[in-house]
């Protein structure tokens, strides 16, 4: 297969841009909790998963958020604490893109939301090397759904196996591996290049 073939999926936060995770998320919660506590508890709310599927707007995400953890946080609060969870790029993030772009057709999963692609699209030029983005709110499922999976490669015109995807999250990266993705769990852009580098150089890791 011709490197040209190759689709690169890359996740964003936590693999491309720093997220400001733990200081935020003790403020939406109102609790003083480890950041493995705080995450583990985020993914299995129902609140967030509806809202980052698109499936409610953010003033209803806020109420059923607030109902479902208890948190007393005012709206005005809750809505900077929840922009400020963005953090910078990635050293090296805008480099790696740019080559990944020249060497096959790059493209983005993200479970995410409407109010942080905003943000991010007044703030930084992270999506500009992208051919294709897909943003789970837009899409109305999220990883890791195997479903998400199945739709980017129908979307995309290609075969599982002639992605390369990289998550930080070793549930998607197995959810990708189900449909036979070609899946790496990564925290930053240099890991994604070490990776595709040695495909290319078909050097065994």
């Amino acid at each position: 297969m011709k490197s040209s073939d190759l689709v690169f999926l890359c996740d964003l936060g936590g693999v491309l841009i720093d997220l400001n995770w733990v200081s935020h998320a003790r403020e939406l919660f109102g609790q003083n909790a480890s950041s493995d506590e705080l995450k583990d508890r985020w993914l299995s709310l129902q609140s967030v998963r509806k809202y980052e599927s698109g499936k409610s707007d953010f003033s209803d995400f806020y109420r059923e958020f607030c109902h479902e953890t208890g948190s007393q946080v005012g709206l005005d609060v809750f809505k900077r604490e929840f922009a400020g969870i963005l953090g910078p790029e990635k050293p090296g993030c805008a480099e790696v893109l740019d080559y990944l772009a020249r060497n096959g057709c790059l493209a983005m999963l993200s479970n995410t939301n409407a109010l942080h692609v905003e943000e991010l699209k007044r703030t930084s030029g992270v999506f500009t090397p992208f051919a294709r983005l897909f943003f789970s709110f837009e899409m109305g499922m999220v990883k890791p759904d195997v479903q998400i999976f199945k739709t980017v490669c129908e979307q995309l015109g290609c075969n599982p196996a002639d992605v390369m995807f990289f998550d930080d999250s070793a549930a998607n990266i197995a959810a990708a591996r189900t449909i036979g993705m070609d899946a790496w769990r990564v925290d930053c852009p240099h890991e994604i290049k070490k990776i595709v580098d040695a495909r290319k150089n078909s050097v065994v890791l």
